[in-house]
């Protein structure tokens, strides 16, 4: 690359991050990262990306709510319920792909940063469109009309017990003073209507 085409290229130090996975449901230490992006970048700056896939909606038409319960809706909901985090602030659309735009922002003034977690991230391929975030939170970025995405790996966080040993929780013949356990170590509390919906889900 000519020194010249990096003195035309697009920079920026604005930044929207898009937090992706599954999220079925979403635990206490996802929102973890969610509170430390929040922190590193800013609030307005931050949202959680998610999907409900063709797949998955054919799961569930077939009654199969093992893998995918819920759809993005109810993921925005228990996100909001439980942890308060804005209904704006999560959006739909593929983590892998999100722009600025995806948001409401300018792809020319924005870069745009992309957060997985460790096994996620390694799965990518870095160089060209995905590059890693660099540490000094004040270089200059290409915005993302210039074809780039930084990646972000998100901090290991505690988050009590996996999204997959809840659902197996949740849905069994289990006493209820034990799912309430095992909700309270998944979510970091309780809270009753929550509880009730995700367990009319998972035993249909």
């Amino acid at each position: 690359m000519r020194i010249t085409d990096i003195i035309l290229e697009d920079t920026t130090k604005q930044v929207t991050v898009f937090y992706g996975g599954r999220f079925q449901p979403m635990h206490r230490g996802h929102y973890d990262v969610y509170q430390h992006l929040v922190s590193k970048f800013g609030a307005d700056n931050v949202f959680i990306a998610t999907t409900f896939s063709k797949d998955a909606e054919k799961e569930h038409t077939a009654g199969n709510y093992s893998q995918n319960p819920f759809t993005f809706e109810e993921k925005k909901y228990v996100m909001s319920k439980m942890f308060s985090i804005p209904s704006d602030k999560i959006v739909k659309v593929n983590p892998y792909s999100a722009k600025p735009s995806s948001v409401g922002k300018s792809d020319s003034e924005y870069a745009t940063v992309l957060v997985y977690g460790e096994k996620d991230a390694g799965r990518l391929t870095i160089g060209g469109y995905f590059s890693p975030l660099p540490d000094d939170i004040n270089t200059p970025l290409l915005t993302a009309n210039q074809d780039r995405a930084y990646v972000y790996v998100a901090p290991l966080m505690q988050g009590g017990m996996s999204a997959s040993d809840f659902r197996s929780v949740m849905s069994s013949d289990a006493e209820t003073n034990e799912k309430e356990v095992a909700f309270k170590n998944f979510f970091g509390k309780y809270d009753a209507e929550i509880f009730k919906f995700i367990e009319d889900r998972l035993r249909g």
